[in-house]
């Protein structure tokens, strides 16, 4: 007795066209999440306190590694941002633990414009008294005049 009879016995094929659009849309997706993690690292380095930076046409863009980034807001305020993690109260701690930990560390100072120069000069100052070798400042490059 012949049970199986003469049916033909049906190949198992796997269909191509669904797998390429998860393909494409992973690729899709993986391409997206990694220009925004680069953008956000970007945007990182630059602060996340919104100022508004001077302006020059000198100047160069040679940031290394981690830096410790003092902010002064229009107000006088300082922030600091980036680099290891420090202890201390005060800004003067902080930089002390900061000296201590790597004396060559690499510091930007960012003030705004409309920030008190003599409060930029006075934390400039106190990096410089500490024993900091190099203190950057950051400015914005100037805007071309539009036509």
């Amino acid at each position: 007795m012949n049970l199986r009879g003469n049916r033909r016995r049906e190949e198992a094929t796997i269909e191509l066209t669904p797998l390429i659009d998860v393909v494409f849309l992973l690729l899709i997706f993986f391409l997206l999440t990694s220009t925004i993690q680069q953008a956000s690292q970007a945007s990182a380095r630059e602060s996340a306190i919104p100022i508004e930076l001077p302006e020059a046409s000198s100047g160069s863009e040679d940031v290394k590694g981690d830096p410790l980034t003092l902010t002064v807001n229009d107000e006088g305020d300082v922030v600091i941002e980036g680099g290891p993690e420090l202890s201390g109260g005060s800004i003067e701690e902080k930089l002390l633990d900061l000296h201590k930990k790597d004396p060559n560390a690499q510091i930007l100072l960012r003030g705004d414009q409309a920030a008190s120069h003599g409060r930029v000069i006075q934390l400039l100052s106190v990096v410089k008294s500490i024993g900091f070798k190099r203190v950057d400042l950051v400015v914005s490059s100037p805007k071309a005049p539009e036509p």
